[in-house]
């Protein structure tokens, strides 16, 4: 007899959440606790199969609210794919998958997901997808330096984070997501080289790697209106030589002399209309 139970129920409960944390962090070490404190998704639906009170394996999904080729599209992203390795060669990932995307093949037409492993997920109808960095050199120019780093760990910028995120603009029309934040500063505090910096002239936010260096990345920006690169790397006092764009860079009033294609790990389920483009969707997710 099968000791296990199926249950759906607790993405959102205490019991669920914590339980969901430890079988994150014992099979990946990752510590997804600090989203007890800076907020969860509240989108996410988990299905799992449970030993009494531990959770032994697990499959969730969040909602995902992307822009593609001028388009609004209403998709669903996969996270948390874990089994207890015990329980592991016995069909639960199997089960959990086709009970996923039963759920999500009634409410969307596209799935998401980020792997190490592809070939774990090509069986279920995904595809892996090339996305593109892009790069130029700087000149010299004016820098108008006016900012403040943010810490997540402080409360106040914890809200200002939130607010900005709730008036964010898309930062491509051609391959770009407005989730909700829980992902976004998970990744931050994941990633202690990664800067968060409130740039108030501009009314943004942007995310970037390396701002002491000869080469900066910029990661993601959130604000209701995307400044143009000229104006965030002013507002930054950034006077490197280099800058790499972690993005699909077409509202940022900036044409890049360099396109690297990248493997993210992203596979997708379903029309996903830049897939003939050079894009990048921002990988400030973990």
């Amino acid at each position: 007899m099968n000791p296990l139970d199926f249950r759906s129920d607790y993405a959102h409960s205490g019991e669920g959440l914590s339980e969901l944390t430890r079988l994150i962090y014992d099979v990946f070490e990752v510590d997804v606790s600090p989203l007890d404190r800076l907020g969860h998704d509240p989108s996410i639906v988990a299905f799992g199969w449970w030993l009494g009170n531990e959770l032994v394996a697990n499959v969730s999904l969040h909602e995902r609210r992307l822009w593609l080729m001028g388009e609004q599209v209403a998709a669903f992203g996969v996270q948390s794919v874990a089994v207890r390795p015990e329980w592991r060669g016995k069909g639960l990932f199997r089960d959990l998958m086709r009970r996923a995307l039963s759920y999500v093949d009634a409410r969307v037409d596209l799935v998401i997901l980020a792997t190490g492993t592809p070939s774990l997920y090509t069986p279920f109808g995904f595809r892996q997808i090339e996305e593109t960095t892009f790069g130029a050199g700087l000149a010299q120019q004016h820098t108008r330096p006016r900012y403040r780093l943010l810490s997540l760990y402080e409360d106040k910028d914890v809200t200002l984070l939130k607010e900005m995120f709730s008036r964010r603009s898309p930062t491509s029309l051609v391959a770009s997501a407005c989730d909700h934040p829980a992902l976004f500063m998970l990744k931050a505090v994941e990633t202690p080289e990664i800067e968060l910096i409130h740039l108030p002239d501009l009314d943004a936010v942007v995310a970037v790697k390396g701002r002491e260096g000869p080469s900066m990345t910029l990661l993601d920006i959130v604000a209701p209106s995307i400044p143009s690169l000229e104006g965030i790397v002013a507002a930054l006092g950034y006077a490197g030589e280099r800058i790499d764009v972690h993005l699909t860079p077409d509202r940022l009033s900036w044409v890049p002399e360099e396109q690297t294609p990248v493997d993210n790990g992203n596979m997708v389920r379903g029309f996903f209309a830049p897939e003939t483009q050079a894009f990048m969707l921002s990988d400030m997710q973990i």
